[in-house]
């Protein structure tokens, strides 16, 4: 089968792409602005480049054209913190992708624990084996309602427990299938 693109509408096209390019690893983004800590899931996210070390995260507007909290805090303080969630952290997850509105944190919302590692970045999720601790390289108008952003990275937390002998790194990080998340060789939803 063949399926045009061009004959597809936006939701198809999501539908088509994120049940194909699978597993994609969720970046868990923690932000803050005027003393309110946002965390949102995303998983359009990728890595981009070693050098420099560069990820790219692709945030939807929300319904009514509006940039979703986390964009505007990225393109306003251009830092954020994201958060790597292991299978323990799924309903945490999850809870974090209700949307509440910008005066609300979702850490507070859903009883999330954060801390902070570098005083410069927003907190990392307390419990995260991994947190990227980045700033807005470049944002890329691609002139609809999702805007990628190339953020890089400028400091690594990894939880001592997740590095082996010879200094390789073991994560269990939730991946995401269509609507399902893929922890470990299982999915879940």
């Amino acid at each position: 089968m063949i399926i045009d693109f061009e004959q597809l509408s936006e939701l198809e096209r999501y539908k088509t792409m994120s049940n194909t390019i699978f597993p994609r690893p969720i970046a868990w983004i923690s932000t803050e602005d005027e003393g309110v800590i946002n965390l949102a899931p995303f998983s359009y996210f990728a890595p981009l480049s070693s050098k420099p070390a560069l990820v790219i995260v692709s945030i939807a507007h929300k319904e009514d054209g509006e940039p979703k909290d986390t964009f505007a805090n990225i393109m306003k303080h251009k830092k954020c913190t994201i958060n790597l969630a292991h299978k323990e952290l799924l309903a945490d997850l999850k809870n974090s992708a209700e949307e509440l509105p910008k005066e609300r944190s979702e850490c507070e919302e859903f009883g999330i624990e954060t801390r902070r590692v570098l005083e410069e970045y927003p907190p990392m999720v307390s419990h995260a084996k991994c947190a990227l601790f980045c700033k807005l390289y470049k944002s890329v108008d691609i002139g609809n309602s999702y805007e990628p952003l190339i953020l890089e990275i400028k400091g690594l937390y990894i939880d001592d427990d997740a590095i082996g002998e010879r200094g390789h790194i073991k994560l269990e990080n939730i991946g995401r299938v269509g609507m399902e998340f893929l922890t470990d060789a299982t999915r879940s939803r």
